[in-house]
């Protein structure tokens, strides 16, 4: 009974080995899947694909922008001007502000409105006899209508005196007034891309005489 026993455990052992060698794979490929087969995959480099990105053209840089401000230019050449960058689809990109040029200012030395042109008439007929020539009756519809003027002055310290030498020959109503002639000019702010102001503008501009081009202020 004793040898029996002994032989079963010997038996035991061996079946246990022959099963963890079979395990291990010394009897033959393992299934896919365990652990000995997963890491050889793991370890085959010749198996490893790098992944590779088709490469990317850098995108254009945006055009830089600019901005021109055209100054002499009367109304009509500022609409014929327009009128040029619209009809050429390459100057379509040319962004056009026209801004009032600002006036000269002067003082005007006038008398004010009288009654009616009768009296406006004989008011000029006196001041003739003293001497003033230079008159304008204003019989324009307006706040001015039947004023008289006498002169049209830069300065008001020049206004000033000609009123005080009106005053010694006689003349009581004429008084001073600060008024703006009307623009003749205008500006013109012209935006764009750059390489468009620097090349195509001078060809614009290639018939009009007495402009000035120059930065827009405070262009950013």
């Amino acid at each position: 009974m004793a040898k029996f026993l002994r032989t079963l455990f010997f038996l035991l052992i061996l079946a246990n080995l022959l099963f963890l060698a079979w395990g291990q794979g010394y009897f033959g490929t393992v299934e896919e899947g365990h652990e000995p087969q997963r890491l050889t995959n793991q370890l085959t480099p010749e198996k490893l694909r790098v992944s590779e990105l088709a490469p990317q053209p850098p995108a254009p840089p945006p055009p830089v922008e600019a901005c021109r401000l055209i100054s002499g230019l009367n109304v009509a050449e500022t609409q014929h001007l327009q009128t040029q960058a619209q009809t050429d689809e390459k100057l379509a990109a040319l962004k056009f502000m026209v801004k009032p040029q600002e006036a000269p200012s002067g003082f005007w030395v006038f008398i004010p409105p009288l009654a009616n042109k009768a009296a406006a008439e004989k008011k000029m007929a006196e001041l003739k006899k003293l001497g003033i020539a230079d008159l304008y009756l204003m019989a324009e519809e307006g706040a001015d209508k039947l004023s008289i003027s006498l002169g049209m002055f830069s300065s008001e310290q020049a206004a000033n005196e000609f009123l005080q030498s009106l005053t010694k020959r006689g003349v009581k109503l004429a008084k001073i007034q600060p008024r703006s002639k009307p623009a003749e000019k205008v500006l013109l702010e012209v935006r764009g891309p750059q390489d468009l102001l620097l090349t195509r503008l001078p060809e614009l501009l290639a018939g009009s005489i007495g402009t000035n081009v120059g930065e827009c202020p405070n262009n950013n």
